[in-house]
């Protein structure tokens, strides 16, 4: 089978569990979050002890729960963190590693950052009413396939600049044209045949320019962990994508973005 069939497949059977998902929101939403943030935690904290840098790996992974958590029971959440964080330390200020200091570091910063990004995604589902929340997440997740797609495709026959050759040498400034150009018109698609679409136009375009630019920089933060932990996938869990931090790595950007974007329009009366 090659690569590209792989793809597809993953693609046909895994797209529609996760849409299914999210439109059921609720628990079972929040459960498949907290499942792919903790298998992209252990991705990262692979690719972290190829550069020779040590996690605690069990605490990493609890630390990161009570961060999801947070956006539907925010006081319990606070008081798991704080104590998870407690105890992380006070096992790093007693132990007797040297370099005890770097992990704790490590430990932290993957314990956080992967989750506090998926709680984006889960504020955007919960955002206003379930109705909109659904609608809302649908089109971002659209979007960002949709860029994946036209950056790949305007990059194999068009691409002639690179965009970032020190991190990604692949990626060109035609391909990330292109991807804009996709999550236009995902959005557009959204707002024409989506009934009860939220956003008008002039938002729906800014919301596919959030997206359009915050997919790609998620995507080159990966591959810049990725190049200097010199592996090519995070993992090889979904055959023909590589690992899960492949797959979600646009989205863990392009969704606290988009939650800061709508939170903006709501403020000014726009939404």
């Amino acid at each position: 089978m090659s690569e590209l069939t792989k793809r597809i497949v993953t693609a046909l059977v895994a797209a529609p569990v996760f849409l299914y998902l999210t439109w059921l929101g609720g628990y079972y939403f929040l459960i498949i979050l907290l499942l792919i943030s903790g298998i992209i935690q252990l991705e990262i904290i692979r690719m972290i002890e190829k550069q020779e840098m040590k996690v605690l790996t069990p605490l990493a992974l609890l630390l990161g729960v009570p961060i999801l958590l947070f956006v539907l029971f925010p006081a319990t959440a606070w008081l798991f963190f704080l104590a998870l964080l407690l105890l992380t330390f006070l096992i790093e200020t007693f132990s007797h590693q040297v370099n005890g200091w770097k992990r704790l570091v490590t430990t932290v910063m993957v314990a956080v950052v992967v989750p506090a990004f998926f709680s984006g995604l889960l504020l955007l589902r919960n955002y206003q009413d379930d109705s909109t929340g659904f609608i809302l997440t649908l089109t971002l997740l659209l979007m960002v396939w949709s860029n994946d797609v036209f950056a790949y495709a305007g990059g194999k026959t068009m691409g002639k600049h690179p965009l970032a050759p020190s991190i990604s040498p692949a990626k060109t400034i035609e391909g990330f044209v292109w991807g804009f150009v996709g999550s236009l018109l995902a959005v557009s698609l959204c707002k024409a045949f989506i009934s009860g679409f939220p956003l008008s136009w002039g938002a729906a375009a800014g919301f596919a320019a959030v997206t359009g630019f915050f997919g790609p920089a998620g995507d080159l933060a990966e591959s810049k962990l990725k190049r200097a932990s010199g592996i090519k996938d995070s993992s090889g869990l979904m055959p023909g994508h590589g690992g899960f931090y492949d797959r979600f790595d646009a989205v863990m950007f392009s969704a606290p973005a988009a939650v800061i974007y709508l939170g903006i329009l709501d403020f000014f009366g726009l939404f």
